[in-house]
């Protein structure tokens, strides 16, 4: 009996393990990290013209499709509460009143069934954590998206 406990136990180990040992500790983001960017000229076909469009800086692309925690400023957006805005600073001082670019807010997709951010009240200072991932060319969206989020927890 104690020889089959102990190959359970192996067992159980050998696999659960490797699958723990796969998944990266999420790296903590701060909004100087992510104003390293720089802007340029070029023409959008799908618009028929000419924007301005981000060129982002080597930590910010390090960052593209991986696990981060981020803090910030509850927005909301939609009624629902899948969608939300996280902001560098409060709404008051938004960052299309001149006290911030495009860089200091980022749009944030809620993970399915996750419902705790519902509850958050607007420019409440928050922590979440999702896979951060760069918009090069969707100009429906902001150029820094946050899928699958989950509050982690309101810092104040």
């Amino acid at each position: 009996m104690k020889t089959k406990t102990i190959f359970l136990f192996s067992l159980l180990c050998a696999i659960y393990l490797p699958v723990n040992a796969q998944q990266p500790k999420p790296q903590t983001v701060s909004w100087d990290m992510l104003k390293d960017v720089t802007w340029s000229q070029k023409y959008i076909a799908s618009l028929s013209g000419y924007y301005q469009m981000p060129e982002f800086g080597r930590q910010i692309e390090f960052l593209d499709n991986r696990t981060v925690i981020i803090q910030g400023f509850y927005v909301p957006v939609d009624v629902e509460g899948t969608i939300f805005a996280l902001s560098e600073t409060p709404s008051y001082m938004c960052f299309f009143c001149g006290v911030g670019g495009i860089e200091s807010v980022m749009e944030i997709s809620v993970k399915e069934g996750h419902h705790d951010l519902k509850r958050v009240r607007t420019d409440r200072y928050i922590q979440v954590k999702g896979i951060f991932s760069i918009n090069r060319d969707d100009p429906e969206h902001l150029m820094y998206l946050l899928k699958d989020a989950e509050l982690v927890k309101v810092v104040r």
